[in-house]
């Protein structure tokens, strides 16, 4: 390693990951997997790595009910109130609160794999949407199906991506092999 870009005296330990020059251990952040310089535009890509989750509990900020978050709704920031029925999506600054009267129901499935499908679907076609029920798949499975809901104002746009979507029951296609063949 050569001296420090800021330290001409001082050793250079590592580079920074997002402009590529050496630094000592003084002028560099140590990120989750890399190191980034003090740099203005090397910490706003710090911050992009560093995943932060909410706490174990949390206060709605729609009805101050106290929530406790499972540890996907943590790293997603984003969780569903049982008592005002309101989405809260704490990757904005402030908290983004969705109101369930401006939802509608446009998919469910017992199917994991069909809605992660649908999710995909609506983030390249940045529908917002919510999902109920994703994380009760994984513990009882074949009970109550998983429920995708999307604003309003995206409901008929919603529909359209979804015309041709065939769900599978538990990972089977329902369409028959003629069908495919022809």
């Amino acid at each position: 390693m050569n001296s420090c870009v800021n330290h001409p005296d001082k050793k250079a330990i590592s580079v920074c990951h997002n402009c590529g020059k050496e630094y000592c251990p003084e002028c560099l952040t140590e990120g989750e997997e890399y190191y980034y310089c003090k740099r203005p535009e090397c910490q706003a890509v710090l911050k992009k790595e560093i995943v932060t989750e909410l706490p174990l509990e949390v206060t709605c900020p729609s009805c101050s009910a106290l929530i406790e978050l499972s540890d996907e709704e943590r790293q997603a920031k984003s969780f569903h109130c049982g008592s005002c029925e309101a989405f809260i999506d704490f990757n904005y600054d402030p908290p983004k609160i969705h109101k369930p009267e401006s939802y509608e129901e446009v998919f469910s499935s017992l199917n994991l794999g069909d809605i992660a499908i649908i999710k995909s679907i609506f983030e390249d076609a940045k529908i917002d949407y919510q999902v109920f029920g994703e994380n009760f798949l994984l513990t009882d499975p074949l009970i109550q199906p998983a429920r995708v809901v999307v604003t309003e104002s995206q409901l008929e746009e919603a529909k359209n991506l979804l015309k041709d979507f065939e769900p599978n029951i538990f990972g089977i296609s329902r369409k028959n092999e003629t069908e495919d063949e022809q």
